[in-house]
């Protein structure tokens, strides 16, 4: 099979999989913390799992994850990994966002410059083109 390069239509289906990626992410931290368990140790592991297998947030968030299995299965089918993969990166982006606004969480300037270099490579993958030659039959 031979990859298109990608189009907004893929693109689009990628940034809708980061979306899904961050928003399966604070739904399970945020579910993770309603059980006001700070530590796991073996002593509490049983009452760790069984607070979890009753939040509904975190099942939440685990639905949010199959649902974006689904949605990368039709982007790696219509893409090159080489490409998706990186420009799938932007959960690197949206999930320090989210935690900092929703969570309280501090994102210092060394993690925004990293993030910021994240972005600059997402934009170079995403201006390449493929190396794969059309195949002639």
């Amino acid at each position: 099979m031979i990859k298109s390069r990608l189009t907004l239509k893929i693109f689009l289906l990628i940034v809708l999989n980061d979306i899904g990626d961050t928003l399966a992410q604070f739904l399970m931290k945020k579910g993770l913390i309603q059980t006001g368990i700070n530590s796991i140790t073996l002593v509490n592991m049983a009452e760790f799992i069984s607070k979890n297998a009753g939040s509904l947030i975190l099942w939440a968030g685990l639905a949010v994850y199959i649902f974006n299995f689904f949605i990368w299965i039709i982007v790696l089918y219509r893409a090159d990994l080489s490409v998706a993969m990186p420009v799938g990166s932007t959960s690197y982006i949206l999930v320090p966002v989210v935690a900092a606004v929703f969570l309280h969480e501090r994102v210092d300037a060394l993690r925004w410059a990293g993030i910021f270099l994240i972005v600059l490579g997402i934009h170079f993958v995403s201006q390449s083109k493929s190396g794969r030659r059309a195949e002639k039959a």
